[in-house]
């Protein structure tokens, strides 16, 4: 165990002082005022958000930015198709002549909207890929291949 002996002064018929000072609990408390120091240092640097102001006259109001537009929304469920923007607007596409009522659905939303090139795909998980992969393939037919940068096909 860590300590300090202080030697007093022997003469004149007095006692000698010894006295023994227990350095360890000192030496714990250094230590953890430390790691404290070091901890709250390291929290008060990631917590610091640097901001600035902006400096010079205020810029010009943008404009707004575009509305969004409703997407088109393709289901792909075992029974049919559904296609539409909404609920509301969900048509039935069934039987063996879907796949071409789909092209004539989707060549009439592109008449109507040329700037709406994004189409959302929602296949069941009951769907067969190669009915997905069909589903797409009349989507490229009518709005151009992805290689052009025309479509986007997302799914939900």
């Amino acid at each position: 165990m860590g300590g300090v002996s202080v030697e007093g002064g022997g003469g004149g018929g007095k006692k000698a002082v010894d006295s023994n000072i227990n350095m360890v609990p000192m030496i714990d408390l250094l230590v953890s005022c430390i790691a404290f120091l070091l901890m709250t240092a390291v929290w008060v640097q990631t917590g610091a958000v640097e901001a600035q102001q902006p400096r010079g006259q205020p810029s010009q109001p943008q404009e707004s930015p575009p509305e969004p537009q409703e997407q088109l929304k393709i289901q792909i469920q075992q029974s049919g198709l559904r296609v539409g923007t909404n609920a509301a607007d969900m048509r039935d596409l069934q039987g063996e002549q879907r796949f071409d009522e789909l092209v004539n659905v989707l060549r009439q939303r592109l008449q109507a909207n040329q700037q709406n090139r994004e189409v959302w795909l929602q296949p069941d998980s009951v769907v067969h890929y190669d009915e997905i992969i069909r589903v797409m393939d009349r989507v490229y037919s009518v709005y151009g291949s992805p290689t052009q940068n025309q479509l986007t096909i997302r799914f939900l």
